[in-house]
């Protein structure tokens, strides 16, 4: 397990919405100028966020306060779990999230399997590897190799945040990664 470290965290943004998981509300989302947050929520969140939306006091676009931890693990990175939200007005100067880190990036991976390798898994690494290199992606991807994804006849397989590719050729693969980035920032 990694070690991690645990802290608070105070966010003000505009309401987006929420995401369920079941029957259940799971994370709110929040936009703070360019940046969304997806946070987690405790049950105690959770019912100040049902009870807001239900009274008819919560509607996208409003502005709210979120407090909670953050925890840094050092092998899955900045956690967010939010214990308080409330709604408040709009603040008078850009705020600023006390987050330690900027969003985390994007995670890569390519099968290096011997199948996929075979397939030309090894050309799509190299060629996502130098890419990363030549443009300004270092920052919002990270690039590894990977174990078996399954479906081996039709590798080489990659995966882009959740996202999984097959049949991938190195040519197209750095397309394939600025097509997911794009989608990803016009979301935000």
């Amino acid at each position: 397990m990694g070690h991690s470290n645990a802290s608070s965290f105070c966010v003000v943004g505009q309401f987006l919405g929420y995401e369920l998981k079941g029957h259940k509300i799971y994370r709110v989302h929040l936009q703070q100028g360019h940046d969304e947050y997806r946070l987690k929520l405790s049950s105690g969140a959770r019912d100040d966020l049902l009870r807001a939306a239900l009274d008819g006091n919560l509607q996208v676009g409003d502005w709210m306060r979120v407090s909670g931890l953050q925890e840094v693990d050092c092998k899955k990175g900045l956690k967010l779990k939010a214990h308080s939200l409330s709604r408040c007005g709009e603040p008078k100067k850009k705020s600023k999230s006390s987050f330690q880190g900027k969003s985390k990036p994007v995670k890569v991976l390519v099968c290096q399997k011997s199948n996929c390798r075979k397939r030309g898994g090894k050309a799509v690494l190299k060629q996502l590897q130098k890419v990363a290199g030549d443009r300004k992606f270092n920052k919002e991807i990270s690039i590894k190799s990977s174990g078996c994804m399954g479906k081996c006849s039709k590798g080489p397989s990659m995966m882009i945040g959740k996202t999984k590719y097959r049949k991938v050729k190195a040519a197209k693969a750095s397309r394939l990664v600025a097509q997911y980035l794009k989608s990803k920032r016009s979301r935000k």
